[in-house]
Formats: structure tokens, C-alpha cells, sequence
């Protein structure tokens, strides 16, 4: 038996099923609590706390709301600005978690949601349509991971047009994610901050980071890694090779100007590397690409047809020579095998 099972069998002597929570919280400790602070740029909570329902699919530890509203309210105490009418608002609210925090903290709290029934709060309220008529020192926003989990028409009534769990593509949803992050942001008070909990997702086989691709506004203060625990996926085996998401993250953006408004957001695209050129070009990665297009081996007619019409060879009268002079001088890489045929040294034939 080695140290590790021997370990495990101790702690579950002891603890019972409560052996793994505790391992998990003491491993994570080091990295949640430095400098004296309670909050760092890593928060894991193994044991979810009180506060809104843990049955609500996607639900949001109460411990990662109570974790910023105590920064905020710290920062401004620390600051000597007025705490009295302190606001947390949170615009899709779920099962209710943001309200029993603020409750508990003892300020205001002001919760939308678009299901008509919601566990607290205004209900039917629609983020792509309808105005935010309140501002707040604390917005705390944690929307859909696109279609992980479909909300309307599933944990609760029909299916709703303007449910973003339910836009037709993931740009669809980026889009509609940043007019909602440009809307909130607007109705932070001077001094505010809006914490914007997301997550990477693996949607029709492709990986998406959420965080990466929306909107970056205001003057940005904070980026926190949370650690995910029990996810409904844990359990199941796959066959194909990937990275499980084992992770969330709390960008945090502060209002510094109740008039100017600094933002990002990342611009996508694709450049063909057979019809452009750039510095980081070079002939060697240039033939060695078209070679892995073409399955690893490369005939000499074949490379000077492809690379003819590149600006390379235009700027280059002599650009078959320049070709040859490459693959001579990676013999290494280009492999000769026969009269004008070549093999990149990794591809097996």
C-alpha cells in the first residue's frame, strides 16, 4: 500500500465521506489566502455554503459572491467613501444566491431575471430589451455558458427568444453577451465594479473561452481562476483525447469615469499564409506547411506551382532557386527521396 491509499484510508476512518472535501480545502488554502487577504487570483470553495439552491443547475457558490461583495465593501471603507447606500445588483439571479450574501452583509440587493417566477427579485425581466432602472456599486453577473445548460424550457416554463443559453450559434451569443456587459456597465455608479463570472466550453466539438472573446470595459482590476468542483460531467468516461475544464473565471472591471468609457474586445480573423507574407515568414516554414498540406511529401513542380503566386516569388525572380537553397540547407527536415521528391523527417510514409 502506498502513502496516498494509505492516507485516504485514515482520513475516511476519521471523517467519514467528508474526508475528500477536506483534502480538497487544505490543498487549495495556501493559494486562497496570501498577504494577510482573503481573496486572491485563485478561489476554490470545495463546500458550496448557504445561500440560493444547489439544485438549480449552474448555480454559483454563495461563497464566490460574499468573497467580492467583502472586497468592494472593503475597498470603499478603506477609502472612506459612503457604504450607507451600498447596491449589489445582480441581473440574472437564479435560484436567489446574491440576495442571501447581501442579506447577510447588509446591504441592498436588487435581483432580475428573465423567468417569470424567479426565487426572488423582478421577474420577466429581459436583458436584451428592457432598461436596467437602477445603478449599483456591485454588479455581479453570471450569465449562461452559452448552451451548456439551457435555462428557459428547462428549469423553468417555455422557451424564451431571448434566452441567451438558447442563441443560435456561440458569435450569436458573444454578441448578445457584450450588448448586455455594455448595458450593465453604464448602470455601475462612479467607483463600481462589475464582476463578470464565465467559463470556458466545449460546444459541437469546439473549445470556446468566454472570457477571452467578450468584451473587455472599464478600467479592469482583477482576473480570478475559481476552481469548479462536482460538475455533472465528472463521472462520465470518454474515449477521445481532450482537456477536461476543471475551472471558471472572475474578471473583475472598474468604473473610474461616470463619462468615458475604455473597452476592448478581441478581433478574430484568418490570414492564408500561401497568399500572404509577413516577417515571421520564412521560406523554411513556408515550404515545410505546404508539405504537411500536402500529406508530408512534395514534389519540386509541385512546390514551385503552389508557391508561384506568393509574395515571396514575386519579390524573388529567382525564387526556384530559393526553394532548392531551403530544402539543401534542412537537409534535416526535407528528406530527399529520388530525383526532385522530398519528405519532412517526422512524417512517416
Amino acid at each position: 500500500m502506498d502513502k496516498m491509499e494509505k492516507a485516504i484510508q485514515l482520513l475516511r476512518a476519521e471523517f467519514g465521506e467528508e474526508w475528500q472535501k477536506i483534502v480538497q480545502s487544505l490543498g487549495v488554502q495556501d493559494l486562497c489566502s496570501r498577504c494577510g487577504k482573503e481573496l486572491t487570483s485563485f478561489i476554490a470553495y470545495p463546500e458550496r455554503g448557504e445561500g440560493g439552491s444547489s439544485k438549480w443547475r449552474g448555480n454559483c457558490s454563495p461563497k464566490v459572491v460574499e468573497a467580492i461583495l467583502k472586497y468592494v465593501l472593503d475597498t470603499k471603507k478603506y477609502y472612506r467613501q459612503d457604504t450607507s447606500h451600498f447596491t449589489l445588483l445582480d441581473p440574472m439571479s437564479g435560484s436567489g444566491t446574491s440576495k442571501t450574501v447581501a442579506d447577510r452583509f447588509g446591504v441592498n440587493s436588487i435581483l432580475y431575471d428573465l423567468n417569470p417566477t424567479p426565487a426572488c427579485g423582478m421577474g420577466n425581466w429581459n436583458a436584451l430589451k428592457n432598461d436596467v432602472n437602477d445603478s449599483a456599486d456591485l454588479i455581479f453577473f453570471h450569465p449562461p455558458y452559452h448552451d451548456i445548460i439551457k435555462y428557459s424550457g428547462n428549469m423553468w416554463g417555455k422557451p424564451h427568444e431571448d434566452d441567451l443559453s438558447r442563441c443560435i450559434n456561440y458569435n450569436d451569443f458573444i454578441e448578445k453577451l457584450n450588448f448586455v456587459i455594455k448595458k450593465l456597465y453604464i448602470s455601475l455608479r462612479k467607483d463600481g465594479r462589475l464582476a463578470i463570472l464565465v467559463g470556458d466550453i466545449r460546444s459541437n466539438g469546439e473549445f470556446h473561452s468566454i472570457q477571452s472573446d467578450m468584451m473587455k470595459i472599464g478600467t479592469p482590476e482583477s482576473f480570478i481562476v475559481k476552481g469548479q468542483y462536482s460538475c455533472t460531467s465528472d463521472s462520465r468516461r470518454y474515449n477521445k483525447p481532450f482537456i477536461p475544464i476543471v475551472t471558471e473565471y472572475m474578471v473583475i472591471f472598474r468604473k473610474d469615469n461616470p463619462l468615458i468609457i475604455p473597452f476592448s474586445w478581441t478581433r478574430t480573423g484568418e490570414c492564408d499564409i500561401t497568399k500572404r507574407d509577413c516577417q515571421t515568414l520564412t521560406w523554411y516554414h513556408l515550404i515545410r506547411s505546404v508539405m504537411e498540406q500536402l500529406g508530408g511529401t512534395a514534389e519540386l513542380s509541385q512546390l514551385y506551382q503552389m508557391l508561384e503566386n506568393h509574395p515571396k516569388a514575386r519579390a524573388n525572380i529567382h525564387y526556384k532557386e530559393r526553394i532548392r537553397a531551403t530544402l539543401y540547407e534542412h537537409k534535416d527536415t526535407y528528406i530527399q527521396t529520388g530525383n526532385g521528391q522530398y519528405r519532412l523527417n517526422y512524417t512517416v510514409v
